[in-house]
């Protein structure tokens, strides 16, 4: 998110915005974790729409179904789809089971919910954007679940806000920013791991190690911290470092890295 680069690269921020520079795209691209990523996750917001309760007998087919249509439209090169399809088709049954593990509490599912444009705090700046899915619960509560085809970020990084996006997500939930929902409280925040081999695995980003923080006090620490920010990035003495909070030391895959000489 735009948010997380301007903690970790405030440099890519600088050159993509301010010097309008668009990152180069490579001259041979193939399909890879990205384009699995953004297939995956419209099959998901495809099934979503569709089917109301997980547990009708019909959604793992119907799972399949929405697959089979999305593959259809992504034309993938055929080494590729013949790759994605089988990790699909694990990940479907497994998916299903998740689904039915949690639909007992789950009022309604909204699939790519949209936060309308929230002016964050004093800073003359607004904060929009998607979420996964928002799953609505009883008693003014809600979970916002976040679907991942790869490893990062971790929950660690999430829980201590260095990727702030999920965080920040229930702080415009409580803000009452996805309309049609109304303002609801974060009761749980959480990746769920659409991993290779077929496993779906839910992580939390509220409960890692030591003492877990509760949906509310995280995502307005995720605020605080966001106010903070842009009053620093509102001083014009303030530069754009580049690689200010890298993943990791030795990384230099940044879209701006050559350009800020990071080697």
């Amino acid at each position: 998110t735009e948010i997380e680069t301007l903690r970790r690269d405030p440099y890519a921020i600088y050159a993509r915005r301010i010097l309008d520079l668009a990152p180069l795209d490579p001259l041979v691209r193939d399909p890879g974790a990205a384009e699995r990523g953004t297939l995956f996750h419209k099959i998901l917001h495809r099934f979503s729409e569709t089917v109301a309760d997980p547990r009708n007998e019909e959604a793992y087919g119907l799972l399949i179904d929405a697959g089979r249509e999305s593959f259809a439209e992504a034309a993938l090169p055929e080494d590729v789809a013949a790759i994605w399809w089988p990790r699909f088709m694990k990940m479907a049954a497994e998916f299903i089971a998740w689904e039915r593990s949690r639909a007992v509490n789950v009022v309604s599912r909204h699939p790519e919910a949209r936060a309308e444009a929230t002016l964050v705090g004093g800073s003359g700046v607004t904060l929009s954007g998607y979420a996964d899915r928002i799953d609505l619960l009883p008693a003014g509560m809600a979970d916002i679940i976040d679907y991942k085809t790869g490893s990062s970020p971790s929950k660690m990084q999430a829980h201590t806000l260095l990727a702030p996006q999920l965080a920040l997500e229930g702080a415009l939930l409580q803000r009452g920013a996805f309309q049609e929902l109304g303002s609801r409280t974060p009761a749980e925040l959480a990746f769920v791991r659409l991993k290779a081999n077929g496993l779906v695995l839910e992580e939390s980003i509220l409960r890692v190690n030591g003492t877990p923080k509760s949906g509310p006090v995280l995502s307005e620490e995720a605020w605080e911290r966001l106010e903070a920010l842009l009053d620093h990035y509102n001083n014009l003495e303030a530069g754009y470092l580049s690689r200010a909070l890298p993943f990791r030391e030795g990384e230099t895959d940044g879209d701006y890295d050559h350009l800020a000489r990071v080697l």
